[in-house]
């Protein structure tokens, strides 16, 4: 289990906008770390593969979340650069609730 600074590249999102449109985001990049303290808690409780569940599932997850509530416009034009931090606080927000480390 890497405990240094990693980054984990999630590919090929789809998302579905308010008006119906599916969109694709090509990749959304993760910079994370576990830290080593938190090593045997993590893997007893999530699985070795416990960033599948709380990166690359919930970047899934809170991307279409955002894109359900916006329209094509919304979503590559008017509000392109608040995307970065809705994933950052969501993908925070639940670590912090159920995942320390």
């Amino acid at each position: 289990v890497q405990t240094t600074i990693q980054t984990d590249m999630v590919v090929n999102i789809p998302c579905g906008t308010r008006g119906g449109v599916l969109i694709y985001f090509e990749k959304v990049e993760v910079v994370n770390r576990l830290k080593k303290k938190f090593v045997a808690e993590t893997i007893r409780e999530y699985g070795p593969n416990y960033d599948k569940l709380w990166i690359f599932d919930k970047i899934h997850h809170e991307l279409n979340q955002f894109c359900s509530k916006h329209t094509l416009q919304e979503v590559y034009i008017d509000l392109f650069d608040t995307v970065d931090d809705c994933m950052k606080t969501a993908l925070q927000a639940d670590v912090n609730t159920y995942a320390p480390g």
